[in-house]
């Protein structure tokens, strides 16, 4: 970030060299790039009470962009059709409206559908948990809609969080109250196709669901695990970074003693960006970390 501006640079991580594909102005807010790592979603906020949303391709060029009244913004790329995705704009009472984006059409049209947090299960039908407006709970129903027809489907009874792969389904739930917590894979099918399970950290009114990514080549998943039990708001622990392979159910080790960072792999499961600001590299082959940036005042 620069005068005010932030920057995209794609950086190469074998020879060093960046190039500046894009820049946004003091109102940036997030960016997300999607699964594929073609299109990057840029959220920003031009004027209060209103987003601005730019869809870029890994050149720069401005594939889609639209100026949409919100108090915030959620959006889940889709993973069986990168040209489309959703997007969900929130009015400050937190009343919603979920939108579905059609970049080769450029269009934007809203969807129907009960809960806010909602991603994409195939081409043509989403997934959300059902909530109960009049129970306080940190587990609901999941449920599938079809976005053409609107029939609904309980996918999972009780799940505390879950995340739409393109050849499994993550859904994370638990037999009691307080855990232990089981991460389970399902075909889509339905099969079950593995599980693991662990403790979670508490939160006041959930469960911390530590950072983690897949790397859908080889269906593994990387996890961070806390290394105690307890409650996250005073946790001063550390965390273990797994390898859990979806398919066997093999779990590997790869590193025990990490503070818990964000982490995003590459689709070729070579490496994984690690930190607060994806600042770091780690070498899932041998594995060790390496640092990319170093803070150099104001220009960072």
């Amino acid at each position: 970030m620069r005068g005010g501006g932030t920057s995209f640079y794609i950086y190469n991580l074998y020879d060093g060299s960046s190039k500046k594909i894009y820049e946004v102005n003091s109102s940036y807010v997030s960016a997300s790039i999607s699964p594929d790592m073609k299109k990057i979603f840029i959220h920003s906020s031009p004027v209060s009470y209103s987003a601005q949303v730019t869809i870029i391709d890994k050149t720069g060029e401005v594939e889609y962009q639209k100026d949409v009244p919100s108090y915030d913004l959620t959006h889940s790329w889709n993973r069986f059709n990168e040209d489309v995705l959703l997007m969900t704009s929130f009015n400050e009472d937190w009343s919603f409206q979920v939108f579905e984006i059609n970049l080769k059409k450029k269009i934007m049209e809203p969807i129907e559908v009960e809960e806010p947090f909602v991603q994409w299960q195939s081409k043509s039908s989403i997934l959300f948990q059902d909530w109960d407006s009049n129970e306080l709970s940190v587990s609901a129903p999941l449920i599938s809609q079809n976005i053409l027809n609107h029939e609904k489907e309980m996918i999972v009874e009780d799940s505390v969080h879950f995340n739409q792969f393109v050849d499994s389904l993550l859904s994370v739930h638990s037999l009691e109250d307080k855990g232990p917590f089981t991460y389970q894979f399902i075909h889509s099918n339905g099969e079950i196709q593995s599980e693991f399970t662990v403790v979670l950290l508490s939160r006041y009114s959930d469960w911390l669901i530590p950072y983690y990514d897949m790397i859908e080549k080889d269906g593994r998943l990387i996890t961070f695990v806390a290394n105690e039990p307890g409650s996250f708001d005073t946790y001063t622990g550390t965390f273990s970074l797994k390898s859990w392979d979806t398919v066997s159910g093999k779990e590997k080790v790869l590193f025990e003693d990490l503070p818990l960072e964000p982490i995003r792999c590459s689709p070729d499961g070579e490496f994984c960006l690690y930190g607060n600001q994806l600042e770091k590299v780690i070498n899932l082959k041998k594995p060790d970390i390496i640092h990319l940036l170093k803070e150099e005042g104001a220009d960072i």
